[in-house]
């Protein structure tokens, strides 16, 4: 049994022959067997057939006149099933005519070796084909292997056109939505323009005119009416340093972000009634604009999200500086949200996340249904040092 096997792992090939000839079984099976080549023999075509199917030989050396199954309709039956078609058949035939050679070639053979044999032709022919097959199964190999990864590659590059085609049809909304946001800002501004501060200013024309049509004022009168006045620019200063803060927090320039991120969370437990705890690991962080402005609108964005959406009652801030980055987290202690419910209201996430990438940042959202959210932004500082 081991010798066997032994001879197997040393053979050039396998080799199928069928005949109905015992001497010619014989004599071809002592050349092949002599060279190197494991063979197996088949006195008929059916037997052939069988023997094809249960293993496939590297060759086929294949009789043409054989009763019952001759060569030319065993040849037929393997060419025409795919599992055995790529097996390379060579005829053995004593026939001359080039009628019966072009049949066989029309079924499918590689090959023909005439009789009688010549033990040189047979090794060369046999050879050739063997190498030829090896050749071929090892290209079909190779082939199927890289298939697969081009198969793969394709499925990736699917997939990240899927999620570019996403990313590019949140990033179309998102602007839609900032669009949106401006237009709306734009009316509240002039509304605030023109209710508050044109009214005031209405005022103080009328009462203005109306001094100036005085000819004898008394002084009582006058101060009365200058005392008005005053309160009416007090009015106009107040609604114009409104709609400044709501453009841009005046503090965050002139006291920076420490300052500003106190005086909003007192603005907004006022409003809200909704707890805040603060923690900041300096008293004073110094920062580019670009980064300050982005870490504030990301803590007034977030903030307002949870007034709008959270149901909390209390929320925690912490704002770090580290050697080589900035950390944000924002937890509040509210209902939350599964991640379909954020993606299809979600501008304000995605206007937050796009923010922290310009600045090679990482936006984490973590949030369940009845457990709270948590937002964490983290910002490399080696870019802002720099």
């Amino acid at each position: 049994m081991n010798l066997h096997i032994d001879l197997e792992a040393k053979s050039l090939g396998e080799i199928l022959i069928v005949d109905d000839t015992i001497e010619s079984l014989q004599l071809l099976k002592h050349i092949l067997s002599d060279a190197g080549y494991t063979v197996r023999l088949a006195q008929d075509g059916a037997m052939g057939l069988h023997s094809v199917l249960r293993r496939q030989p590297d060759l086929m050396l294949l009789d043409i006149k054989m009763p019952d199954i001759d060569g030319y309709e065993v040849c037929r039956r393997i060419k025409a099933n795919p599992v055995t078609s790529g097996i390379p058949i060579i005829f053995l035939s004593s026939l001359q005519e080039k009628s019966s050679l072009l049949k066989g070639f029309e079924l499918g053979a590689s090959d023909y070796i005439n009789k009688p044999y010549l033990a040189e032709e047979v090794l060369a022919r046999v050879q050739t084909h063997i190498e030829l097959r090896h050749l071929r199964v090892d290209l079909e190999a190779k082939l199927k292997v890289r298939t697969s990864k081009l198969e793969t590659e394709i499925l990736e590059r699917q997939e990240i056109e899927d999620e570019l085609r996403l990313s590019q049809k949140k990033l179309q909304n998102l602007s839609a939505h900032l669009e949106d946001i401006r237009e709306k800002e734009r009316a509240r501004i002039a509304r605030e323009l023109h209710d508050e501060m044109g009214q005031a200013f209405t005022v103080m024309k009328m009462d203005i005119a109306r001094l100036y049509e005085c000819n004898n004022i008394e002084e009582k009168f006058l101060k009365e009416r200058l005392g008005a006045l005053l309160g009416v620019l007090d009015q106009v200063a107040d609604t114009a340093r409104a709609i400044s803060e709501n453009l841009r927090p005046g503090m965050l320039d002139v006291l920076g972000l420490n300052a500003a991120v106190q005086s909003h969370i007192e603005k907004y437990t006022l409003c809200t009634g909704i707890k805040c705890l603060l923690t900041m690991s300096h008293d004073e962080f110094v920062l580019d604009d670009k980064l300050a402005i982005a870490l504030f609108r990301i803590l007034q964005e977030s903030l307002t999200n949870v007034a709008k959406h959270a149901r909390a009652q209390q929320v925690e801030i912490q704002i770090f500086r580290m050697e080589h980055k900035f950390l944000l987290i924002i937890q509040d202690d509210g209902i939350g949200f599964t991640a379909d419910a954020c993606s299809k209201n979600g501008f304000g996430m995605i206007g937050m996340h796009e923010r922290v990438r310009s600045l090679g940042g990482e936006f984490v959202v973590e949030s369940n249904p009845e457990c709270g959210t948590r937002i964490e932004v983290d910002i490399p500082l080696q870019e802002q040092l720099e």
